[in-house]
């Protein structure tokens, strides 16, 4: 190998290395929440799941319109037969019946009439090729069809609602998802900050040592203090990746492709009060907005079931040719108008019957779902005030603990405190910064949640944390 190729393989090596390094601190691109939303609704399958029931339903509308209208219907048909009915009737409709098709060569005279013509009753093979138009028109049919038209509009309301629903169930899980990595972020932040005193608490207590003013074992409980506080902060940074990954697969975001998050959301505090809340609940929820629309499709299908009780009227008409070869075809038409009663049908009573309890099933679902979103209501509206009153209570105690530790911290310096106290004080601190990323979140999850049961969560009404908006009105 010469000295220029093998000088191209360590200049390529090296390029590949490099190329490598420069891909390994690619900084993690950052999406807001609206971005997430955005592209969950893309590809979440929940979401495509909906919008092909709401397809499904357009489809039932298109097929239940469509027995409304005319029905037009080819065929040809070639047959052969040897059967003295079927090839007499070819010849009629082929218009090519003749007086020895009856056997008139047998007959002789009346002493003849006791004999079997053979024509008649042998005829042999014959062909028939038959083309046939058949126009079917619907009138009236006991008004089964107008049910089943009415059936299929109001279960595409309910899959439209059932869309809503699961775009509004979405955006919790993915406010949960964002907000989940928002609070992993603060708590990496707290334990950043209390393996920072920690290690501050290990360096001073071993100055303290080297001067006789604590003992060794005031230094070996600074240093499990020290360690604790890694294992926290390693905690929080695993809870981090969880939350990343939760929130990936909610987007469809590339498992190649590092991934964070922008600025924290808050959603809106509804101002209203609790009975205004949850009659705008039961007004636009959309999870029982389609429990009503399954409703009228049940009371549709009632109407579906009682037409068998009622004449059914219909018309049609039909243009056929039909011929021994296919150059010779003869036509004909036929026209009919056509009344059918089942005056005595004992099946279908079982068919009413079991309309109704469908209907009887959806009211009882219905009710059952009403029940259920006003105390849903009730506990999310309890919730979100208590999480507020919970964010300012945790605010006041970390400021008042920073403080309080921070005077802790001079006594035991001083040789005043001991090690167990400031530990001690620096481990409630902690916890109360914890307490209050804790209540951040739950705070948000808690809106988010009282939003779903209104059914006015959406990205108009979550923005970025700091504002206050309110939701005051059931038209907004």
């Amino acid at each position: 190998m010469s000295a220029r190729s093998w000088k191209q393989i360590q200049l390529a090596v090296a390029a590949t290395f490099s190329l490598a390094g420069i891909a390994a601190i690619v900084p993690a691109q950052a999406v807001d929440f609206t971005q997430c939303v955005d592209l969950a609704l893309k590809q979440n399958p929940q979401i495509l799941g909906a919008r092909a029931q709401v397809a499904e339903a357009q489809g039932g509308i298109r097929e239940a319109r469509g027995h409304l209208l005319p029905k037009l219907s080819a065929s040809f048909t070639a047959s052969e037969s040897n059967n003295a009915l079927t090839v007499f009737g070819m010849k009629l409709s082929q218009r090519q019946a003749t007086f020895n098709d009856f056997g008139a060569g047998q007959f002789t005279g009346p002493g003849a009439l006791g004999v079997a013509p053979n024509n008649l009753n042998h005829p042999g093979s014959y062909n028939n090729y038959g083309t046939q138009f058949k126009l079917d028109v619907p009138i009236w049919n006991g008004g089964a069809i107008w049910g089943r038209l009415d059936q299929a509009q109001a279960m595409l309301k309910a899959a439209r609602s059932g869309d809503e629903m699961a775009k509004q169930q979405l955006i919790f899980a993915l406010l949960q998802a964002y907000e989940g990595v928002r609070a992993a972020d603060a708590a990496i932040m707290v334990g950043e900050k209390a393996k920072a005193a920690a290690e501050s608490t290990v360096k001073t207590t071993q100055s303290l040592l080297q001067r006789g003013v604590v003992v060794k074992s005031d230094l070996l409980s600074a240093q499990v203090h020290l360690e604790e506080t890694e294992l926290a902060l390693q905690h929080a940074q695993d809870a981090k990746a969880n939350a990343l990954e939760g929130l990936a697969i909610l987007i469809g975001w590339p498992a190649d492709k590092p991934l964070t998050v922008d600025a924290p959301v808050q959603p809106a505090a509804p101002g209203a009060d609790l009975p205004i809340l949850q009659a705008q609940a039961l007004a636009n929820n959309a999870g029982i907005q389609a429990l009503q629309h399954q409703v009228k499709a049940a009371q549709a299908g009632i109407t579906v079931a009682r037409a068998a009780y009622l004449p059914h009227v219909n018309a049609m008409a039909i243009q056929e040719w039909n011929g021994s070869t296919l150059g010779n075809a003869v036509p004909s038409y036929t026209l009919a108008g056509v009344l059918s009663w089942n005056v005595l049908d004992f099946a279908r009573g079982g068919g009413m019957d079991q309309a109704d309890a469908k209907r009887q099933q959806s009211l009882a679902a219905l009710q059952e779902a009403q029940d259920r979103l006003r105390l849903q209501v009730a506990q999310d509206w309890r919730s979100a005030r208590e999480a507020a009153r919970r964010v300012q209570v945790r605010k006041l105690a970390a400021q008042q603990m920073e403080e309080a530790q921070r005077l802790i911290r001079l006594r035991y310096e001083n040789g005043v405190e001991t090690i167990t106290g400031l530990l001690r004080g620096q481990a409630e601190l902690d916890q109360v910064r914890a307490d209050l990323v804790e209540a951040h979140y739950q705070e948000a999850v808690a809106r988010g949640a009282l939003l779903l049961a209104l059914g006015k969560l959406n990205t108009q009404h979550i923005v970025a944390a700091g504002q206050s908006p309110v939701v005051k009105g059931v038209a907004e």
